[in-house]
Formats: C-alpha cells, sequence, structure tokens
C-alpha cells in the first residue's frame, strides 16, 4: 500500500478520531454518509481493515480497530479482525453496501463499555453538562458520571460481565483516555463483583485517597470525604496512593485517608442471625451500680447477660436479670490492640414485658429509646466508649470513659440519631484518631489524649445502656502489625 495518504483516506480518517475524540456528532453523520454513497471511500475502509497494523500506526490509536471489530460482529458478515483471514475482508464493501454504518461508541479496545443493568430511585447520568434521566441498557460514555438519589440504587454491568451495584447518594465516574480501565468513585458505596482481568490489563477503582486494583474479585469500597475504605469478600485487591501499597486479602479490610494506607486483619465476622451459640471469646460480665463507680468495682461473670435469639443478639433486661441495676458488657477475651474498627448491624426493636414473661410471648416491638455502647483499646470499664442514642442529648452520641473510677466526656455530637429502621454503626481507632459511624455518615472524628491504665487488656467490647436494639452482626478488624504507610502523595499534592 502506498505510504502517502489520500485525501479521502485523510478524510475518513479524521472523520473517524472526530466522532471518537470529540464525540462529533456531525463528524458521524458524515462518516455515515461516505460509507453508504461512496464505493471509493468503502474500498479504502476494506483497504485500511486488511492490515490492522498499519491502521493503529497511523492513528496510534487501537481504539478504531475495536470500534470496526465490534461491528463487525455485528454485522453478521465479518468475522473480528483477531481471527480473520485477510481474503474475507473482501466482504467488507458489500456489507458495507447493504447498510452496515460503523457505530462509533467511542470506547477504545479493551475499554470497559459499561451499561446500565436496572435502577431503583432517582438515578442520573451526567452527559455533557446536563443531568438525564438513567434508563436501562442505556450505555455510558467516557467521561460520564452516574449518581444515584440519597434512597436510589443502580447496577451497572462491564463488557466481561463485572458487576457495579450502586448505593444511594454514590457519584462513579468512567475516566476518557485510550487506558479506559478506570471506575472513579468519587463518593458513596459500591459492591463490585469484578470478573477475571486479562493479563497486565486490570480494572482500577479510583477514591479521592487511594486507587484500588483489582484482578478479579468480590469488593465493597466506600469514598467518603475523610477517608475511603474497601472490604474484600473474594480474591486480593492492591490498594495505593501512588507509594508501595498493601495487598487486601479475602476477608481483610483497608482505609486511605490523609495519614496513609492502613490494612486491618480480621478478628471476627459474626452473623448472630445464624449463630446457634455466642463464641467462647464473647464473654458476659456484670457490674452492679453501686461498684460501678468507685474504686473496687464489683465484676462477675453474666453467662445470662447475652442471648441469640429471634435473628439476633439480645442484651438481659435489668433489674429483672440480676435483680438490681448495673452494667451488662459482652468484651472479647482476647487482645486485639489499640488500632481497631468495629462494625454492628442493628435492628431498632426490643423484648417487652421482661425476663419474666416466657420468650414465645414476648414480641419485638421498635423502641424509641434503645442505646448501645461500643469500647475500643480496652473494655467497657478501662477502655474508650462509644455511646449511641446516648439519653442525655438526647440521642445523640458521645465518647467517653469510666477510668479510673469517675465519668470523664472526651467528645461528643448532640445531633439526635434516626433511631427507627436498621443501621450499621462503626467505631474506627487508628493511633490516637477516633472516627464514629452512623450508616455512611460520620458523626465524630476527633483525636484522644485521654490517658488509660497501662495494664489493660487492649480489647474491645459491647454494653447495653438502657433498652438495647437486636443486634444481627458484629465485624471487627484490628490493625495489621504492619507500618502505616503514611504521607500519601495526593493528599500531600493537595496542601499548600
Amino acid at each position: 500500500m502506498n505510504n502517502d495518504l489520500t485525501s479521502l483516506e485523510m478524510r475518513l480518517l479524521t472523520l473517524l478520531h472526530r466522532a471518537r475524540e470529540e464525540r462529533d456528532e456531525a463528524a458521524r453523520a458524515e462518516l455515515n454518509t461516505l460509507l453508504r454513497e461512496e464505493a471509493e471511500a468503502r474500498k479504502i475502509m476494506a483497504r485500511l481493515l486488511v492490515d490492522e497494523q498499519a491502521l493503529v500506526s497511523r492513528l496510534r490509536d487501537e481504539s478504531i480497530v475495536a470500534i470496526i471489530e465490534r461491528d463487525a460482529k455485528r454485522s453478521q458478515t465479518i468475522v473480528p479482525l483477531s481471527s480473520a483471514p485477510r481474503w474475507l475482508w473482501w466482504l467488507v464493501p458489500p456489507a458495507l453496501a447493504a447498510g452496515f454504518v460503523i457505530l462509533l461508541l467511542i470506547w477504545p479496545a479493551g475499554g470497559l463499555r459499561p451499561t446500565i443493568a436496572s435502577t431503583q430511585g432517582e438515578v442520573q447520568i451526567l452527559r455533557d453538562g446536563q443531568r438525564i434521566p438513567a434508563n436501562t441498557g442505556e450505555p455510558i460514555r467516557p467521561g460520564e458520571r452516574i449518581r444515584t438519589g440519597p434512597n436510589a440504587s443502580a447496577e451497572l454491568r462491564l463488557a466481561d460481565g463485572t458487576s457495579i451495584r450502586m448505593d444511594g447518594s454514590t457519584d462513579v465516574g468512567f475516566l476518557p483516555g485510550k487506558a479506559a480501565r478506570q471506575v472513579e468513585v468519587q463518593t458513596g458505596m459500591v459492591h463490585c463483583d469484578v470478573a477475571k482481568q486479562p493479563p497486565g490489563r486490570p480494572l482500577v477503582f479510583q477514591t479521592p485517597h487511594a486507587d484500588l486494583t483489582v484482578l478479579g474479585t468480590a469488593f465493597d469500597l466506600l469514598a467518603a470525604p475523610v477517608e475511603s475504605r474497601a472490604r474484600v469478600h473474594q480474591g486480593r485487591v492492591r490498594w495505593a496512593d501512588g507509594g508501595p501499597g498493601v495487598e487486601v486479602a479475602a476477608g481483610e479490610a483497608c482505609t486511605a485517608d490523609s495519614q496513609g494506607i492502613q490494612a486491618w486483619q480480621p478478628v471476627c465476622n459474626l452473623d448472630f442471625r445464624t449463630l446457634k451459640a455466642v463464641p467462647p471469646q464473647l464473654e458476659a460480665v456484670f457490674c452492679n451500680l453501686e461498684s460501678l463507680h468507685t474504686p473496687r468495682r464489683r465484676i462477675v461473670p453474666a453467662p445470662n447477660g447475652i442471648r441469640l435469639e429471634d435473628g439476633g443478639l439480645q442484651f438481659a433486661t435489668l433489674p429483672h436479670a440480676f435483680g438490681e441495676h448495673g452494667l451488662v458488657v459482652t468484651r472479647w477475651t482476647e487482645p486485639v490492640g489499640g488500632d481497631v474498627a468495629i462494625e454492628v448491624e442493628l435492628s431498632a426493636a426490643a423484648k417487652v414485658g421482661g425476663d419474666s414473661t416466657p420468650p414465645a410471648d414476648r414480641p419485638w416491638e421498635r423502641d424509641p429509646n434503645w442505646s448501645l455502647q461500643m469500647a475500643v483499646d480496652g473494655d467497657s470499664f478501662d477502655g474508650y466508649r462509644v455511646v449511641f442514642a446516648a439519653p442525655k442529648y438526647p440521642n445523640g452520641i458521645e465518647v467517653d470513659s469510666i477510668h479510673p473510677v469517675e465519668w470523664t466526656l472526651l467528645a461528643r455530637d448532640p445531633r439526635p440519631m434516626p433511631q427507627a429502621g436498621d443501621h450499621t454503626l462503626r467505631v474506627e481507632k487508628r493511633g490516637p484518631q477516633l472516627r464514629v459511624w452512623v450508616d455512611r455518615e460520620l458523626r465524630i472524628d476527633t483525636a484522644l489524649s485521654y490517658p488509660l491504665a497501662p495494664g489493660r487488656k487492649q480489647t474491645f467490647a459491647l454494653s447495653e445502656f438502657g433498652r438495647t436494639p437486636l443486634i444481627r452482626s458484629l465485624r471487627v478488624w484490628k490493625g495489621a502489625r504492619d507500618p502505616i504507610i503514611a504521607g500519601s502523595d495526593r493528599e500531600r499534592a493537595r496542601k499548600p
């Protein structure tokens, strides 16, 4: 083939480039008209297709090959470039003449080609600066974003079968460019089931704090203003912020923020809806009110202080279970260290009628006065305590300690907690920093300097504070032994 491009060849290639890179609808229409009406244009296109390397070298962009290859499959007359014998390409001009039109749907070879598999509630596409309703089956173009409303959800499917499920108030974008294997999670929660990726072409999820590289796995990913967080269900991912990064395996979690990256190793993952017995590491104790705020606390075993029933973990009702008021605590018997993350899924329901009523006769009912305490870096007597729906504010959140004796307030958020419905409560302590979440909302972010007893067991605990909710599950992670990867390049770049 002559190395000099003819004017018609140049025109065809220019139109291809404008239609893809600039999404120029006029160029797309002109190209389709040329291929339908001009035999010479179809011959040139067929000639270009015979030698795909020549086409790639001219465009320096393999995306055009992918576009033609995809539409060739759709025509049912042309086979893909990778497997077509050269003589078959002489069938291209008749196919074009029969009305075959190249649809320049802008995704490069190996691109993600996302489509909207399903929507519920308000779901929008941000396209060319405008928000338009998202429809099932609609393709998403490079550079576009998908946003879900507060109570909405959506599922996206990539060409390789990867599923990305978006929760409410989530913003996901697909980056432009010929690599086109990046998914940007600006804010919100996504649940991903990623198909096995081709060698050397992993799928990358970008958050404001770090990038998550996957080869084929299932995970949850949260992007929030203060941190990004990943929890891996299957496979492995790599979590990096420009430095060496960390490998995160199934069951593990990882967070990234201005301090850098922290890997979290699983301690327990207890689904109380399916357990037949409370694990032995989760012991229950009781301290009566009379000795609770004295140097000689009377802490005694309380095997009847917690029980599994009706699909969850429930604390005993006071004072029926012990004959007096006090504090019932369930604590982990093994040390886990000072860096720990706890997640509790609960239902705002409680038994009524007291323990004197047979269990079968005590129905669940919604109770507006439930409260729950979670302790870290120690148990509920010598660690830092987070009280959810604290009655004093009312129903806000407080961080306190009763070490060594008296109650000491360390931080608080007086805004009332939502009492009805199901919730996920999270407490995360990393070094001196303590963060408290209700569902996906960060409620407290504070540095702790209050001294605790040096000889305490660094564990975690839950305790009742009045009427408790039904605890559906408990998940706990401890900070990995590896040093924290500090000083995120991305965060440092943002600092003045």
